[in-house]
């Protein structure tokens, strides 16, 4: 029998075992993770950004540590995870810039590190940028309707990494320096939690094998509903995490330019870029796509739509063809765009840490830090703010309503 099992070796499974056992937990961990690696999923799918620019304060303190963190990985794990503080650059319309510019004191008061820029600092930022529209023909703007930038939000301290080598590090720290409370079972694919009393038993891998454990930590990130649902759980105690697909574009860059240290940036309609090698990785949350696990990625997003707006707002972005493409997949909190983390009311010992809605990578060290001082020592400590995360919160309808979400 296990003392805990935690189920998925993605970002947010390998953060909670370090900190866990950094915190001094001295339990066996058992970690089930269904592929033949580690963090192989949403983790290594993602668009590898970290921002701590957020409407609610919950996501920027959250953040916030986790960059200071990932900043000073390599000195605590002895790796390289391409941490690079590029920034991040959002930009904006008319008739938007007004609430930044008065939601800037906020961000000053929780100690995020923005900036507001002119439309020509913008285009100095980024090569190619064109800020206006007075380059475009009516017939282009009919057809791709965008209008002047007027300024830009410049978060200093955002940055990007290499998820997968940061999540792969956790594990090898841990069972390195704990071999003996660690096992990791890959090739294990959890079936369903084992519920007894209103307490849990341990879980029932895919192979019908029956796992007893104290305590379990759902860490499935979009997976994590349905497990909730093969465990035979009510629909009123169960949790509103569905898998909703995003797909990432490796594209060349416009023309000749270097864009190899320009901040990830949010332009017209949502389209996100940042550098990725010689190369461009290039994104858009499609608003239609339709809950399920399908990853395939569409060549025809990128060119019918994502590009045309490329095309229209940076000069050459015609030139920019696909050299690669994928799907991965968020675990949205449908109700409130927020991880859910802590124990879960109905059931003792049931440790829930998903639902992050996209920003799972950029919050697993505050996420990992925050379960393990929950299941450890019974509260969050570090970062307070994480208990408007707690579970209960979803049947209260007190939520914590995210509006920055890429």
């Amino acid at each position: 029998m296990k003392d805990l099992i935690i189920i998925g070796g993605g970002i947010i499974g390998g953060s909670s075992l370090y900190y866990l056992l950094e915190k001094g937990y001295k339990g066996k961990i058992l970690v089930l993770e269904k592929n033949d690696a580690l963090a192989q999923e949403s983790t290594s799918l993602c668009a590898g950004g970290i921002r701590n620019i957020w409407s609610t304060t919950v996501n920027m303190e959250m953040t916030s540590y986790s960059i200071e963190h990932f900043k000073d990985f390599k000195n605590i794990f002895g790796v390289s995870i391409g941490f690079e503080q590029n920034g991040y650059l959002f930009t904006y319309y008319e008739d938007e810039w007004e609430d930044i510019v008065n939601f800037k004191p906020r961000w000053d008061e929780v100690g995020v590190n923005v900036e507001l820029i002119p439309p020509e600092e913008i285009e100095a930022l980024i090569p190619g940028i064109r800020a206006g529209v007075n380059h475009l023909d009516p017939d282009i703007l009919e057809m791709v309707p965008i209008s002047p930038i007027v300024g830009g939000l410049y978060g200093k301290d955002c940055a990007i990494l290499n998820s997968t080598s940061a999540a792969e590090a956790y594990f090898k720290y841990s069972r390195d320096k704990y071999p003996d409370q660690i096992e990791i079972s890959l090739n294990t694919e959890v079936h369903k939690i084992m519920i007894g009393g209103g307490e849990v038993k341990g879980v029932v891998t895919k192979k019908g094998e029956s796992i007893e454990a104290g305590a379990v930590l759902l860490a499935s990130g979009a997976w994590s509903k349905k497990i909730f649902d093969d465990s035979d759980i009510p629909e009123n105690l169960s949790i509103p995490v569905e898998p909703i697909k995003r797909m990432l574009f490796v594209v060349s860059p416009p023309k000749s330019a270097n864009y190899s240290h320009i901040p990830l940036t949010i332009i017209d309609n949502g389209i996100y870029f940042r550098p990725e090698a010689e190369n461009l990785i290039v994104g858009r949350a499609d608003e239609n796509q339709i809950p399920g696990f399908d990853t395939e990625p569409d060549r025809s997003y990128y060119e019918e739509l994502i590009n045309l707006y490329m095309q229209a707002r940076i000069e050459g972005a015609e030139y920019s063809r696909i050299q690669n493409m994928w799907g991965g997949l968020y675990a949205v909190n449908t109700q409130d765009n927020n991880a859910l983390i802590g124990e879960h009311p109905d059931f003792k010992n049931l440790y829930l840490s998903t639902g992050f809605s996209g920003h799972g990578v950029m919050e697993a060290p505050a996420a990992g830090l925050s379960i393990a001082e929950i299941i450890e020592g019974g509260g969050v400590k570090t970062i307070p703010e994480v208990k408007k995360l707690r579970i209960e919160r979803i049947r209260e309808r007190e939520f914590v309503k995210e509006t920055i979400v890429i």
